[in-house]
């Protein structure tokens, strides 16, 4: 125990300064947290304190450099500070956050200055430092067993059960949003069931509801059956994530699986999502079971695949396209790919692939008919091309009269420029809801030519209305909120908030949640785009070092599915590849290769 907790502080000492350093200039120059230079940054401050740290003078260091290592970084520190005061406290109204942006400038420029005042002295008296000698890690990894893996997963489990507890507490029954209620009206009958919002899911809630409904005969009760179960589902499936790591790295790496389960029991959004009733929850924690299956026939794809596996490889992958509409259209691809690679076991693979979507298209289609569940209507798939051809209408681009004419026979052009939004595309489809998407249905391929000609016609009008919807999705720096909604929204269905904590944690909830928008490198984990392009950067390692890159694809593919048709970036449609984070960068750095796998 005495080894481990001086490994976390020599590690601590190690991603302290460098991030207080960053901190520090981030705060300076005004950008954001979210803003990629903050990464750079970092890293920088980081290998100068591990090359500063890691010299020594050979002697007894003279007395004007102490001196100096002293007087000049605290002088400079405060003396800018002082200068910078107005600038970095005006974005807080809070006396205690203005406080605190002081003392993290003061702090963060010290540390700097004490580090390039060392690198300088470092270079210009080169002949009177060594190099330390590098200390022998004595820290043993336990080599994974059964025993050891169920072990991991229960604590795992537990471990965020306990994270996730007083966030349900808090919000007791569960946060419930506009979709939400939506789902909560077809659960007790007061609309019909449609597959607008997964009907499977809204079926899981019914049936959760009604066991809590019938125990105590409280509604509110019901919901909270229903929370209750999404709150334990994720802990699960979080803790199959760390058990992946374990079998992954075939050995107990305490730092990663320690770094797993801070991540998935402490960063708050992990938490608000567990208890909030929405379809990309329960989707996202079948991402990562499947992730993690995927992952161990991958590795046993030559050896031999199990029964079991191949039943919840249909399973899962059944259940991820009926829990939502654009998966189907990411598992297509990623099946054909994911048989490709399987050489030996290609006909039970094959098999199970085509037979698990054929069942997705009877469910949706036949069985769905016959239990009167509606489909969304054509309009709900155009979001994307809805926005370009309105913002060439809004933008007057260039538009003939013969194609105004086709536009005029499906919305009222009098409304566009009042309700275009550029990052939101639910205005948009309501005013073709309002005017005549029977006609843009029943003249698809018409239309589908129109959208093309106003496309060669105005390509830059196009690929801004598809980056103002959708560039989140890829580029970090976008504001928007992250795990900010609470209790149950305004309703006449008798449905309402009824905390059973407070106090103290609704503090605790706002400051973990601030922090995502004030401190840098944390405030990366509440960006969507950062995980694309931690995606994309791990899945380039992966590939040069011929590591397995299977997760990788199906998460890119869901991405591609979000770039083409999400309606507007919100967090929570990507939460699928946040939630297996620790999963595909164990997987790339620290995976087994091709060669490795041959020679066992």
């Amino acid at each position: 125990m005495k080894v481990h907790l001086e490994r976390i502080e020599k590690e601590i000492f190690k991603y302290i300064p460098a991030l207080m350093g960053c901190w520090a200039i981030q705060l300076l120059m005004g950008i954001t947290v979210r803003n990629p230079l903050t990464v750079v940054l970092f890293a920088c401050i980081y290998f100068l304190n591990k090359w500063v740290l890691g010299s020594k003078y050979k002697e007894k260091p003279p007395v004007l450099m102490l001196l100096g290592w002293g007087i000049l970084p605290t002088a400079l520190s405060l003396f800018i500070t002082r200068l910078v005061y107005r600038m970095i406290t005006a974005q807080f109204s809070s006396g205690m956050f203005k406080a605190l942006a002081v003392i993290i400038m003061c702090c963060g420029l010290f540390i700097l200055f004490s580090l390039l005042y060392m690198a300088v002295c470092m270079l210009l008296k080169r002949d009177k430092f060594e190099k330390k000698v590098a200390e022998v890690d004595d820290v043993k990894y336990k080599k994974a067993t059964k025993a050891l893996e169920n072990k991991v997963f229960l604590v795992t489990a537990a471990i965020c059960l306990l994270g996730y507890l007083p966030y349900f507490l808090y919000e007791f029954p569960g946060i419930m949003t506009a979709d939400s209620l939506v789902q909560y009206q077809q659960v007790v009958g007061i609309t019909g069931f449609s597959n607008h919002h997964p009907v499977v899911h809204t079926l899981l809630i019914k049936l959760f509801y009604r066991i809590g409904v019938m125990l105590t005969q409280d509604k509110i009760a019901g919901i909270a059956c229903y929370t209750q179960f999404q709150m334990v589902f994720m802990c699960l499936c979080n803790a199959a994530a760390v058990r992946e790591i374990v079998r992954i790295e075939e050995h107990v790496n305490l730092r990663h699986v320690v770094q797993a389960v801070i991540f998935f029991a402490f960063v708050p959004f992990n938490a608000v999502f567990a208890v909030t009733v929405w379809k990309d929850v329960p989707f996202a924690g079948l991402t990562v079971l499947f992730g993690c299956l995927i992952a161990e026939m991958y590795t046993r794809r030559d050896t031999g695949v199990k029964v079991t596996d191949y039943i919840l490889f249909f399973v899962l992958s059944v259940l991820l396209m009926l829990f939502r509409s654009n998966a189907f259209f990411a598992m297509i691809p990623f099946l054909v790919i994911f048989v490709m690679l399987f050489k030996k076991q290609l006909v039970p693979v094959l098999v199970t692939a085509i037979l698990s979507i054929a069942v997705v298209v009877v469910i949706k289609g036949p069985v769905f008919e016959a239990f009167n569940v509606a489909s969304p209507d054509f309009t709900e798939s155009l979001s994307v091309p809805l926005q370009q051809v309105a913002r060439v209408l809004v933008e007057d681009g260039n538009v003939s009269d013969e194609e105004l004419a086709l536009i005029d026979a499906v919305i009222d052009r009098t409304y566009v420029k009042e309700l275009y939004a550029a990052n939101y595309a639910d205005n948009i489809k309501e005013l073709v809801r309002a005017g005549h998407p029977e006609v843009l249905e029943a003249n698809k391929g018409q239309y589908f030519g129109l959208w093309f000609k106003l496309f060669l016609k105005n390509p830059g009008l196009y690929v801004k209305a598809w980056y103002d919807l959708t560039g989140g999705y890829i580029y970090p720096d976008v504001a928007y909120s992250v795990g900010n909604v609470d209790g149950i929204m305004s309703n006449d269905m008798g449905l309402y908030a009824s905390p059973i904590i407070g106090g103290r944690f609704i503090k605790v909830k706002e400051i973990l949640l601030k922090l995502g928008d004030f401190m840098p490198v944390y405030g990366m984990l509440f960006s969507i785009g950062a995980y694309f392009w931690g995606l994309l950067i791990t899945l380039i390692v992966a590939v040069r070092k011929k590591r397995n890159i299977t997760l990788h694809i199906l998460l890119l593919l869901i991405v591609a599915t979000l770039l083409i048709a999400s309606p507007v970036v919100d967090f929570r449609y990507g939460y699928a590849y946040v939630l297996t984070m620790p999963i595909w960068i164990v997987l790339a750095l620290f995976g087994k290769n091709k060669e490795s796998e041959e020679k066992l």
